[in-house]
């Protein structure tokens, strides 16, 4: 179980790394706010297809959906890395890291990564 837990963090630290290769952008708290928002717009428009019992949904649609949802949790994961000393970092931070972790077991669980599942464009 440990283990689960320190490749699924590995999974998460990777993921950050890949970015810290590229410029830090630097963002204002209003910039940073309106980020998030875009982000829980993403997360949000998800919930038909992922959250709701009577979903009629295919395979295919719940897949980009929920594909959607990880690359959202991990931009607000990326802006909030990238913008720590801006307000509400910690929180986004901590429940972005608790959505990704979540998923990355439960993946690992069925065989699974986000990249294979999701493809490349999922980190």
């Amino acid at each position: 179980m440990i283990q689960k837990q320190i490749l699924g963090m590995l999974i998460i630290f990777y993921s950050i790394q890949s970015y810290a290769e590229l410029p830090k952008q630097q963002l204002t708290q209003n910039e940073y706010n309106q980020r998030i928002q875009s982000y829980t717009d993403q997360v949000n428009a998800t919930k038909a297809i992922l959250d709701e019992p009577d979903s009629k949904a295919n395979a295919a649609e719940q897949r980009k959906a929920f594909c959607s949802r990880l690359e959202a949790y991990q931009g607000i994961l990326t802006i909030s890395n990238e913008n720590i000393q801006l307000d509400t970092v910690n929180i986004m931070s901590k429940i972005a890291i608790n959505f990704l972790d979540r998923q990355n077991q439960s993946l690992e669980k069925s065989g699974m990564t986000s990249q294979v599942f999701c493809g490349s464009k999922v980190n």
